[in-house]
């Protein structure tokens, strides 16, 4: 199964005030990606609006994808099992379910590689019996999606979901991602306010009169990395969901800008260090 280009994050929205005037400003606007997790602390939350407000826009949960993610702390068959069966309790089924990261607080380094391949059981088990549709990864290097390949049973990830903006490209893991078929997906494409006021992301918006959150989404949908930038503000999320509607396209020119702003940097958590 293939995720929608574009959808919105909810990490740290966990007020329905604030979750629901989210979702219902970008629903009209053909956003049918919602992208959660057991660390989150909203799954609840989020599928009790979806309940309510997605037939106000005349569409049902099949209209809609969900993603969510196995809380580190539940790494482990017994624990990925139990905890993922909670997430779909919420919502009917799971969309896609992914192992948020590649370690656990307080895990002797050495025991990770047999949690992870009890972890990664555990959700084809829920697949194969249906609770979840599809199962991946996230913030796994080569060395961890290498690793996998040598325990899956039902083939590799569907989804590996990583930082992504132009300060940090990802290459090695995105062409492995391409030779195992493997749909990346991106998160922080704003780099935290960080990337707007640099000098080429405002060339680009003035070329093209769009603003630079535009531009950062546009930089990564045009490479066919599905995007999912957070924002509690319902205005911005209609501004940041019209990167993917507006037709205006980056040419050339603009994607060589962006992509010069390449040096490595993270703004999240560094899974090499695993």
């Amino acid at each position: 199964m293939k995720l929608p280009l574009y959808g919105i994050g909810t990490y740290k929205l966990v007020e329905d005030s604030v979750l629901r005037k989210v979702v219902s400003a970008v629903l009209p606007l053909g956003v049918r990606l919602f992208d959660t997790a057991q660390w989150y602390e909203n799954e609840a939350l989020l599928s009790q609006i979806l309940t309510e407000e997605l037939p106000k826009h005349n569409l049902t949960r099949n209209d809609v994808m969900v993603v969510s993610k196995v809380h580190p702390r539940n790494h482990g068959y017994e624990n990925t099992r139990s905890s993922t069966l909670e997430s779909v309790s919420h919502f009917g089924y799971i969309d896609m379910m992914l192992v948020h990261w590649p370690g656990m607080d307080g895990a002797d380094p050495a025991s990770m590689p047999a949690m992870r391949a009890g972890t990664w059981q555990a959700l084809e088990e829920l697949k194969r019996e249906g609770k979840i549709r599809g199962i991946g990864v996230s913030n796994y290097t080569v060395s961890h999606l290498t690793e996998l390949m040598g325990y899956t049973t039902t083939g590799p990830p569907a989804v590996l979901q990583s930082e992504f903006h132009p300060r940090f490209h990802q290459r090695e893991v995105r062409e492995f991602c391409t030779a195992h078929e493997i749909q990346f997906m991106g998160y922080t494409p704003l780099g935290r306010n960080d990337l707007a006021p640099r000098s080429a992301v405002q060339a680009v918006a003035s070329r093209h009169n769009i603003t630079p959150s535009q531009v950062l989404l546009k930089w990564a949908l045009q490479q066919g990395v599905v995007t999912i930038p957070r924002s509690s503000n319902p205005g911005r999320c209609v501004e940041n969901a019209q990167s993917w509607v507006d037709g205006v396209v980056l040419g050339e020119r603009d994607m060589e800008e962006l992509n010069a702003m390449e040096d490595g940097h993270r703004y999240c958590w560094n899974p090499d260090l695993l």
